[in-house]
Protein backbone atom coordinates (compact mmCIF):
# COMPACT_ATOMS: atom_id res chain seq x y z
CA UNK A 1 0.00 0.00 0.00
CA UNK A 2 0.88 3.41 -0.64
CA UNK A 3 0.97 6.52 1.56
CA UNK A 4 -0.08 9.60 -0.51
CA UNK A 5 2.02 12.47 -0.29
CA UNK A 6 -0.67 14.76 1.48
CA UNK A 7 -1.06 12.45 4.34
CA UNK A 8 2.72 11.63 4.73
CA UNK A 9 3.01 15.71 4.85
CA UNK A 10 0.50 16.02 7.57
CA UNK A 11 2.40 13.21 9.52
CA UNK A 12 5.58 14.80 9.28
CA UNK A 13 3.96 18.14 10.55
CA UNK A 14 1.92 16.14 13.11
CA UNK A 15 4.83 14.81 14.42
CA UNK A 16 6.81 18.46 14.96
CA UNK A 17 4.36 18.49 18.00
CA UNK A 18 4.86 15.35 19.61
CA UNK A 19 8.50 14.53 18.74
CA UNK A 20 9.57 15.09 22.52
CA UNK A 21 6.80 13.11 24.10
CA UNK A 22 8.17 9.92 22.69
CA UNK A 23 7.52 7.55 19.56
CA UNK A 24 3.82 7.88 19.15
CA UNK A 25 3.02 10.69 16.44
CA UNK A 26 -0.25 11.17 18.12
CA UNK A 27 -0.88 12.04 21.83
CA UNK A 28 -3.70 13.00 24.33
CA UNK A 29 -2.15 17.40 24.21
CA UNK A 30 -3.76 17.23 27.84
CA UNK A 31 -2.07 14.36 29.07
CA UNK A 32 0.95 13.99 26.34
CA UNK A 33 0.51 10.31 27.03
CA UNK A 34 0.07 7.77 24.08
CA UNK A 35 -3.94 7.12 23.51
CA UNK A 36 -4.23 3.27 23.86
CA UNK A 37 -7.36 3.08 22.17
CA UNK A 38 -10.24 4.91 20.54
CA UNK A 39 -12.20 5.91 23.17
CA UNK A 40 -10.75 8.44 24.78
CA UNK A 41 -9.57 9.95 20.92
CA UNK A 42 -13.94 10.19 20.39
CA UNK A 43 -13.86 12.32 23.78
CA UNK A 44 -11.38 14.54 23.55
CA UNK A 45 -10.65 15.16 19.10
CA UNK A 46 -12.88 13.54 17.45
CA UNK A 47 -16.38 15.03 19.11
CA UNK A 48 -14.90 18.28 19.55
CA UNK A 49 -13.83 19.00 15.65
CA UNK A 50 -17.59 17.46 14.78
CA UNK A 51 -19.00 20.29 16.96
CA UNK A 52 -16.39 23.24 15.94
CA UNK A 53 -17.05 21.94 11.90
CA UNK A 54 -20.98 22.14 12.35
CA UNK A 55 -21.25 18.46 11.48
CA UNK A 56 -23.65 15.84 13.15
CA UNK A 57 -21.98 13.23 14.72
CA UNK A 58 -20.27 10.25 12.69
CA UNK A 59 -18.28 7.37 13.36
CA UNK A 60 -14.75 7.82 12.61
CA UNK A 61 -14.56 4.57 10.42
CA UNK A 62 -16.82 6.99 8.29
CA UNK A 63 -13.69 8.38 7.26
CA UNK A 64 -12.76 5.59 5.24
CA UNK A 65 -15.63 5.42 2.92
CA UNK A 66 -15.10 9.05 2.44
CA UNK A 67 -11.15 8.40 1.27
CA UNK A 68 -12.70 5.48 -1.03
CA UNK A 69 -15.58 7.76 -2.40
CA UNK A 70 -13.69 10.84 -3.28
CA UNK A 71 -10.62 8.72 -5.01
CA UNK A 72 -13.20 7.01 -7.27
CA UNK A 73 -15.00 10.67 -7.85
CA UNK A 74 -11.71 11.75 -8.67
CA UNK A 75 -11.25 9.12 -10.90
CA UNK A 76 -8.88 7.03 -9.47
CA UNK A 77 -8.60 2.96 -11.07
CA UNK A 78 -10.91 1.08 -8.43
CA UNK A 79 -8.32 -1.53 -8.38
CA UNK A 80 -5.91 0.82 -7.10
CA UNK A 81 -8.72 2.07 -4.60
CA UNK A 82 -8.93 -1.60 -3.72
CA UNK A 83 -5.28 -1.95 -3.22
CA UNK A 84 -5.38 1.05 -1.16
CA UNK A 85 -8.48 0.00 0.95
CA UNK A 86 -7.13 -3.33 1.43
CA UNK A 87 -9.80 -5.77 -0.07
CA UNK A 88 -8.25 -8.64 -2.07
CA UNK A 89 -10.25 -7.97 -4.94
CA UNK A 90 -12.16 -5.05 -6.56
CA UNK A 91 -15.57 -6.52 -6.46
CA UNK A 92 -16.24 -5.01 -3.34
CA UNK A 93 -15.26 -1.46 -4.44
CA UNK A 94 -17.64 -1.55 -7.28
CA UNK A 95 -20.86 -2.91 -5.34
CA UNK A 96 -20.29 -0.50 -2.31
CA UNK A 97 -18.96 2.53 -4.01
CA UNK A 98 -20.00 1.89 -7.33
CA UNK A 99 -21.88 4.74 -8.15
CA UNK A 100 -18.79 6.93 -7.65
CA UNK A 101 -16.75 5.43 -10.42
CA UNK A 102 -17.31 7.84 -13.43
CA UNK A 103 -19.55 6.06 -15.85
CA UNK A 104 -17.35 7.27 -18.91
CA UNK A 105 -14.03 8.90 -18.51
CA UNK A 106 -13.93 12.01 -21.12
CA UNK A 107 -10.67 10.08 -22.54
CA UNK A 108 -12.48 6.60 -23.13
CA UNK A 109 -11.21 4.49 -25.99
CA UNK A 110 -7.84 6.77 -26.19
CA UNK A 111 -5.09 5.28 -24.83
CA UNK A 112 -6.18 2.14 -26.93
CA UNK A 113 -6.26 3.80 -30.06
CA UNK A 114 -3.23 5.46 -29.77
CA UNK A 115 -1.82 1.54 -28.78
CA UNK A 116 -3.20 0.69 -32.03
CA UNK A 117 -2.21 3.63 -34.39
CA UNK A 118 1.53 2.87 -33.05
CA UNK A 119 3.86 1.53 -35.81
CA UNK A 120 4.79 -1.91 -34.81
CA UNK A 121 3.90 -5.61 -35.92
CA UNK A 122 0.31 -5.30 -36.95
CA UNK A 123 1.29 -1.59 -38.81
CA UNK A 124 3.54 -3.35 -40.85
CA UNK A 125 1.47 -6.30 -41.63
CA UNK A 126 -1.16 -4.21 -42.71
CA UNK A 127 1.20 -2.38 -45.10
CA UNK A 128 1.84 -5.83 -46.46
CA UNK A 129 -1.74 -6.58 -47.72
Amino acid sequence: MTLLAPALHALKAQRQHTQTAGEEVFTNSRTVEPWLHDGPIRKTAWLPALKRAGVRYRYPYQMRHTFASTLLSAGENPVWVALMMGHKDWTMIVRTYGRWIPSVAPDAGQKVAALWSLPGPAAKLKANT
